[in-house]
């Protein structure tokens, strides 16, 4: 040490020792100071204001001088990095996944040794030095150094997902999870005790975002969970049961990348922006996610139970998932390869709400060598089950449906007012309470609520729009096909025009008939009594007459014997399919989905 080092106080010798260094002081994207410098062998980039960088100025004063500086100097010292790093460039940090700004991906290993995967057009391989700088947190595990020519598909033997097309959306928004910068879908896991959907998503996690965490329990206070989904590139909540309005707010900032400002902690003006586009996953027995900004975010998995004989514990499952991760992350990777030069030449007729995981999912598709008009119909058929569950949530809804079945012939226009006074009517008549939080307390809220049901209540049949009538503000409620097409309320009009609507309970299948008269009679039939129906002509023949599997020709043959409901063979399969599917949401009876399924 030299004479004039001698001179300078301890903080002042630490910042000497620290600027002779090879260090990078710079502020992220929300300003915060940041330092990017060799520590052991490899250079990594650490928050100032952290334990790792105290620990670190220390023991650079302790090989110089072999002292130990005290906290006052270590502080002092800090003060002056801090503002060298104000007076420095502005470098972004991302956390698990970035762009290379030239159609590529970096994917940070979050190892010991500070690796990313590139992923680009002409392959991927592992960075020892990549350009882009990561945040790093405590809880976070490395991912495994992947094997190439893997595959992707051995991660759904860690899932106990039964249809074809909510398997083929659940690998598509697992290798979609590594493309930066887009909305990422919501995987909504639902379904009895036991049927391992929290270890779907810890299996998930450990392939995208590894942590010694893996599930997370949701928070009930807004800065815990933005800090949550800051920190997490993954943020699955296992359990999480009813979710309030403004839970449901952020999940959806989160997906979209909008920005949340949270206030810095122990101050009163300075805030925080947090932008950032997350992967959430969410579990209950029931679906979790009922609002539907929230679903139309989402992809729903329905689970089933898993047979005391197929299960396996813990330990093996984590030991199996250890031995795969490399061989399916390699898998990923060659996907992701294909669809990085795929993905320019996607052209789709129409992109669902979620349109760049829309595009994206097509190109992985193709790149996994599926047919990507099968992701496409699987995601449609996904939505339409969001659109039900938006429906299934909401009282308004139930109630809307019976007052347009039993009070319209098919259209109804009139103010706010008057719609909601006939709503309440029709509650009271349904002994559906209108003191509940999610009804609409007066005419101005329905109008609100109504709007947020505008998007799903086509899966049942109605559309609404709004418009005007001289001065008044007039509400257009109309029936429609399955098509959009709006149904005809000419009372002349013999053909039979059957259209598919159905409500939480399952009540509809819309049927334009003549009655007795020749007059339309402008009310659905029970599609609850159909499915009892038909529930019960399966029971008997897999009891008293079938030795083997029933199949559709069957059941159908056996209806039309009995005469029990006058269905033809293509409106026959339309129910069939639709009980198939509904029954995983509202199981209409015990035994009902595996009934169903066996036709």
């Amino acid at each position: 040490m030299s004479a004039e080092e001698r001179r300078q106080s301890k903080a002042d010798r630490i910042i000497t020792y620290t600027l002779k260094q090879d260090v990078r002081l710079f502020t992220d994207q929300r300003g915060i100071p940041y330092i990017k410098a060799q520590m052991s062998e490899v250079y990594e980039t650490r928050r100032l204001r952290t334990r790792a960088i105290r620990a670190w100025l220390a023991g650079l004063m302790w090989r110089e001088e072999k002292k130990a500086p005290g906290s006052e100097a270590l502080a002092s010292a800090l003060n002056v990095l801090e503002a060298q790093a104000n007076e420095g460039s502005v470098m972004p940090l991302y956390n698990r996944v970035a762009s290379d700004g030239l159609g590529g991906i970096y994917i940070d290993m979050a190892d010991t040794e500070w690796r990313a995967i590139h992923v680009t057009m002409d392959g991927w391989e592992i960075s020892d030095t990549p350009p882009v700088l990561f945040r790093r947190y405590s809880h976070q595990k490395p991912l495994p150094k992947p094997v190439r020519g893997g595959s992707v598909l051995p991660l759904l033997d860690f899932m106990n997902l039964k249809d074809e097309g909510e398997r083929l959306l659940y690998l598509v928004a697992v290798v979609s999870s590594f493309i930066p910068d887009i909305p990422h879908p919501i995987l909504v896991c639902y379904g009895p005790q036991g049927s391992g959907k929290t270890g779907c998503l810890k299996a998930t996690r450990a392939v995208i975002d590894p942590s010694i965490l893996g599930v997370l329990t949701l928070p009930r206070r807004q800065r815990e969970l933005v800090q949550n989904l800051d920190h997490h590139y993954c943020a699955f909540y296992d359990n999480v049961g009813p979710i309030p309005t403004w839970i449901s707010n952020v999940l959806c900032r989160a997906v979209t990348g909008t920005g949340v400002s949270n206030r810095q902690l122990y101050t009163d003006e300075e805030d925080v922006i947090f932008e950032y586009h997350r992967c959430c996953g969410l579990t209950d027995i029931n679906i979790a996610a009922e609002r539907g900004d929230l679903l139309d975010r989402s992809i729903l998995l329905g689970f089933e139970y898993i047979p005391d004989e197929k299960r396996r514990t813990e330990k093996e499952l984590d030991a199996l998932l250890e031995r795969r991760t490399p061989e399916i992350l390699g898998g990923i990777l060659d996907v992701l390869v294909k669809a990085l030069n795929l993905y320019p030449k996607v052209e789709i007729d129409k992109l669902f709400r979620m349109a760049d995981f829309t595009r994206w999912g097509y190109a992985i598709a193709k790149a996994m060598g599926r047919d990507p008009e099968e992701f496409v119909e699987a995601y449609r058929k996904n939505i339409e089950m969001q659109s039900l569950e938006a429906i299934r949530a909401s009282p308004l809804a139930d109630v809307l449906v019976k007052f347009v079945e039993l009070k319209t012939r098919g259209s109804w226009s009139g103010t706010a007012s008057q719609l909601w006074t006939e709503l309440e009517e029709m509650a009271t008549g349904l002994k559906i309470s209108t003191r509940q939080k999610a009804w609409p307390k007066n005419p101005k809220l329905l109008s609100r609520r109504l709007n947020e049901l505008v998007p799903s209540l086509p899966a049942v049949g109605i559309e609404i729009t709004k418009g005007y009538r001289g001065k008044s503000r007039i509400i257009n409620i109309n029936v429609v096909g399955i098509d959009g097409i709006r149904g005809s309320t000419d009372d002349t009009d013999d053909t039979n025009d059957i259209r598919e609507s159905y409500s939480p309970n399952q009540r509809c299948i819309t049927d334009k008939a003549d009655d007795k008269n020749g007059s339309h009679s402008g009310i659905a039939h029970s599609l609850q009594g159909h499915l009892d129906k038909l529930v019960g002509t399966l029971s008997d023949i897999q009891r008293y007459e079938s030795q083997g599997p029933v199949t559709r020709l069957t059941l159908l043959e056996r209806l039309e014997r009995d005469r029990t409901l006058d269905w033809d063979s293509p409106l026959f399969d339309k129910v069939l399919d639709i009980a198939i599917r509904d029954g995983r949401l509202y199981e209409p009876r015990p035994g009902f989905i595996s009934v169903m399924e066996g036709a």
